[in-house]
């Protein structure tokens, strides 16, 4: 007999598995019911038995439908708004007025042929001649009763139509004969403009319009829930089932030049699912890829699926021009200026303290043109000081080159621009030894709460202005045998230790590996920007371990021209908030050079920096370059001039004493040399040099401190 259960004792109860059955369990203390020699456990959800006010606000607290349209609530938007409106309506406009001598040709033929069809069907109608084949009919069977009851029906029916028809046409008569004898031309004029379209549209042919379409795309299609649902299923992902599976967040709803749908995906569905098949998802949609963006929700969980469909491709739309092309300025420590637009046509911002940045991509992705647009805002802060080192040679930096101190700027490809760069490098990893003291002492005064480069320190020191460095094609001094290692320890050092210094480092390369993008450097840059690649390894070595995994997807740009139709300048940027779409603002030469030009004229009157030129030199690599063959020991007096002769505004005021020095701070110590004066005289003189061996041996010891020291950083990154 089942023992009696109160609701007070148990409020539901969940029946569980025999002893020794399949899925039996032991309690574990917990209070359970005997039911005829079962175990039943505790409920899991109880019945609700009240409602709280949070129940009912729940459901309105979050996603709320704007009240104002989101294309409305930026002055970017409105601006977008306007630009396409005003831009539809010209062109509109201009396509008809170009074509009007033959719309005009087209009425005057067809006009005619409306007329007559217009008289033929008020005759027809007058006369009641569609009841003429019934009348026919009976006649022809012989039937008179339903002859005659016909003829009666349709002598009625005309003369009322007749008594109707008399008065109408004598009106039209008499407004005729008035236009034409009597009204002036603009009435005439207006009659005909009246007139005439209508008599035009009725006689064309149906197939046959007057007016010519503007576009020849197909109409738009306004976003809805099924032919969202349609588009996802045609993706074929594991786990949607059924359409009815597919869920709205909210309603479908405008956002900037397109719709947004936040589409919630059944349990165990990854809205990275559907982004890897883009192309069966824009196919479903029946638009161009580069019209459909799919994306994860920020704040939601990964299967929530944001589709925002773009009016037309995002690559056809004009792009906002740079706000700072023709005014404004930046202050490097505080500000944030426009770097581009996302696919929405959103402004996107990007800031430099405190940070560096990277640029990679294949090339045609437009690499070089992003990280310039970096480069140009910086230099309107008139406090910076640039460094600018192209080692493509390409010529796409050279508008900087009169803003950059002596030494602090080369073009080319050749190993006098790589010795160069490796130079500047050395010059900024002492610069980072000598700006830390000041900035621990101008932060001790008050100038900072923290120990950090900030404006009031570089305007009060010279010495601690910012430095933005731009390296472009940055794998071909990385990977050169004879530099690259040396470039990478020093990279590494400045990028950890310059950043709260006031050195912004600008990389940019089209060779992504481990050779090219050292993780002891791209792990230090907070700013990474992957432009268009080729395989989901590159995303991750640039964005980040697991970037493509979750969303990004750089791989789908196609790289071309930045002012054409392709992906030129597109990218996923890390580093500032989300990973999302971006593309540069365009600016090109002759646009950059009238910032550049602008720049020139906030530093007119200031003292130019004046970088000391033996710093950007590598004394030893010098020494050993102007050694002649054969020789085991020279004097410091020939030495000066063979370096003087390298290099003359470095070494120009150089002396036998001050060689010395630099060369005992560089590790090698001149000592006393006894040898002939020159090869042909047989008199012996003792004077101070270098010796070859002691100068190779330090060589060596450098470089073997450079590679333990490059190893040491990737560990430690």
């Amino acid at each position: 007999m089942t023992d009696q259960i109160h609701a007070d004792d148990l409020e539901q109860v969940v029946p569980a598995p025999r002893a020794g059955e399949q899925g039996a369990y032991e309690p574990r203390g917990e209070q359970v019911a005997v039911i005829g020699g079962r175990e039943d456990g505790p409920p899991v959800d109880p019945p609700r038995t009240s409602t709280t006010f949070a129940d009912i606000t729940a459901r309105h607290a979050r996603d709320r439908k704007p009240i104002v349209p989101a294309s409305l609530r930026s002055a970017a938007g409105r601006h977008a708004l306007m630009v396409e409106a005003v831009s539809f309506v010209t062109y509109s406009a201009a396509i008809h007025a170009t074509r009007s001598p033959k719309y005009a040709a087209k009425m005057a033929w067809y006009a005619p042929i409306g007329l007559a069809r217009i008289t033929g069907k008020g005759i027809h109608w007058c006369l009641d001649l569609e009841g003429f084949g019934i009348r026919q009919n009976a006649a022809s069977r012989n039937d008179v009763g339903d002859y005659l009851a016909l003829s009666r029906q349709r002598d009625r029916r005309v003369g009322g139509r007749v008594w109707l028809a008399v008065p109408v046409v004598l009106l039209l008569v008499v407004v005729a004969g008035l236009l034409v004898f009597v009204a002036p031309w603009w009435a005439q004029a207006l009659a005909a403009a009246l007139v005439v379209p209508i008599l035009a549209r009725v006689g064309r042919p149906i197939d046959a319009p007057i007016l010519d379409r503007v576009f020849n795309a197909e109409r738009f299609i306004r976003l809805t829930a099924g032919l969202t649902r349609a588009a996802i299923m045609a993706c074929n992902v594991k786990g949607i089932k059924n359409p009815g599976d597919l869920k709205f967040m909210r309603d479908i709803y405008r956002a900037g030049p397109g719709h947004e749908a936040l589409v919630l995906l059944p349990a165990g569905v990854l809205a990275t699912d559907v982004i890897d098949e883009r192309d069966r998802l824009a196919s479903g949609f029946r638009l161009p890829k580069s019209q459909v963006w799919p994306s994860t929700v920020e704040g939601e969980h990964p299967g929530v699926l944001s589709i925002w469909v773009a009016d037309k491709p995002v690559s056809s739309m004009r792009a906002p021009a740079w706000p700072l092309l023709d005014g404004g300025t930046f202050d490097y420590f505080t500000g944030t200026f426009v770097y581009g637009h996302d696919e929405r046509m959103r402004p996107v911002t990007y800031s430099l303290a405190e940070k560096n940045s990277l640029f990679a991509g294949i090339p045609g992705s437009g690499k070089t043109l992003a990280a310039r647009v970096v480069l140009l805002a910086a230099i309107l802060d008139p406090l910076v000081v640039t460094a600018v080192f192209d080692f493509k040679g390409s010529g796409d930096v050279d508008c900087f080159q009169p803003l950059c101190p002596d030494g602090l700027f080369g073009s080319g490809a050749d190993e006098v621009t790589k010795a160069a760069g490796l130079a500047a490098l050395e010059w900024l990893l002492t610069e980072c030894d000598e700006r830390a003291p000041l900035v621990r002492k101008y932060a001790a005064q008050g100038m900072n709460t923290v120990n950090k480069v900030n404006r009031a320190m570089a305007e009060h020191d010279a010495r601690l202005r910012p430095l933005v460095v731009f390296l472009d094609e940055l794998q071909e001094l990385l990977t050169d045998p004879n530099h690259g290692k040396r470039a990478k320890f020093l990279l590494t050092s400045i990028i950890k230790r310059g950043r709260a210094l006031g050195i912004h480092v600008i990389f940019a390369t089209q060779r992504i590996d481990k050779e090219s993008v050292p993780r002891g450097i791209s792990s230090n840059i907070a700013l990474r920007t992957c432009l268009a690649v080729t395989s989901h390894t590159e995303t991750d070595l640039v964005l980040g371990t697991g970037s493509y995994a979750r969303g990004a997807r750089p791989t789908e740009f196609e790289p071309g021209d930045s002012t054409g139709p392709k992906d030129s300048g597109w990218g996923y940027r890390a580093g500032a908030g989300p990973t999302r779409p971006c593309r540069s603002a365009y600016v090109d030469n002759p646009a950059a050079e009238r910032v550049v030009a602008r720049a020139l004229e906030m530093r007119r009157g200031e003292k130019p920096v004046e970088v000391p030129r033996v710093a950007l030199r590598n004394l030893l690599a010098d020494v050993r370059q102007v050694w002649f063959e054969g020789e085991e020991a020279i004097w410091s007096e020939l030495i000066v001039p063979r370096l003087q002769a390298l290099d003359p505004a470095a070494y120009a005021d150089l002396t036998v004493e001050v060689f010395g020095a630099w060369m005992a701070k560089a590790g090698v110590q001149t000592e006393s040399l006894n040898r002939r004066i020159d090869a042909t005289s047989t008199k012996r003189a003792t004077r101070a040099g270098v010796r070859l061996a002691a100068l190779e041996a330090r060589i060596a010891a450098r470089n073997a401190e450079t590679v333990a020291g490059t190893d040491l950083a990737e560990v430690d990154s």
